[in-house]
């Protein structure tokens, strides 16, 4: 027998569906986005082929390649970080949708960035706004944190759940932390401060690995205190 269209049960399973397709919308972004990196990427032209040719136009690429790397990983941790975000949500209204297309709005700006700094990755600027679209992204995650875990919303099950909202705000205070950083770093013209804008930024993934542990651990004290 078939539900009726305003039925709650039929309602319910439609706004699970609806939430489906945000999620999977959203993960079609992060893939196109990390696949555009490589595009920067080009084979050099070498116009007397030799080794030390080669090398040394692999040298000049070395910037582009580190901030491919960078990127790739970069946003590998926020799709891990949205898809263990979404996880949580149970419901969605149309605020949401729009903190969300935000935060990809971020993220498929990281191929043009990082193309910049594949391009003139020796400029100072390049770097601030490099750093500048890294950081948005995890602003942007916690502004859907506090969003979904407001009590009155009733959008997610870590609502009361204090120790996870304490980890997934942590880690977008941390990431937003060191790419800001990277911000600072690169207005300053000193040489040193060139090297540490663009260096800072490895700090992220010890850091995230840092939270998580406190996250086992805390979940692991809070479990033998029931």
């Amino acid at each position: 027998m078939s539900h009726h269209e305003d039925s709650p049960e039929f309602l319910h399973n439609r706004k699970e569906f609806q939430l489906d397709r945000l999620i999977l919308f959203s993960d079609a972004v992060f893939a196109i986005a990390i696949t555009l990196l490589v595009i920067e990427i080009r084979v050099p032209e070498l116009h007397n082929p030799s080794e030390r040719e080669l090398l040394d136009a692999l040298k000049e690429r070395g910037l582009g390649v580190f901030a491919f790397i960078l990127s790739f990983f970069v946003i590998g941790q926020f799709w891990i970080s949205h898809h263990r975000l979404f996880g949580y949500v149970t419901s969605y209204d149309n605020k949401l949708i729009w903190l969300n297309l935000n935060m990809l709005f971020w993220t498929v700006l990281v191929p043009f960035t990082t193309g910049l700094n594949s391009r003139y990755g020796g400029m100072n600027i390049v770097w601030v706004i490099y750093s500048t679209n890294l950081a948005m992204i995890p602003l942007a995650n916690f502004f859907i944190v506090k969003y979904i875990t407001k009590p009155a919303r009733k959008m997610s099950v870590i609502t009361h759940d204090e120790i996870t909202k304490w980890y997934m705000i942590k880690r977008c205070q941390i990431a937003f932390l060191c790419f800001m950083l990277g911000v600072v770093f690169a207005l300053f013209p000193w040489a040193i401060t060139t090297i540490l804008s663009r260096l800072i930024y490895l700090l992220v993934f010890p850091a995230m690995r840092i939270i998580n542990r406190k996250h086992k651990k805390a979940l692991v004290a809070a479990k033998a205190q029931i």
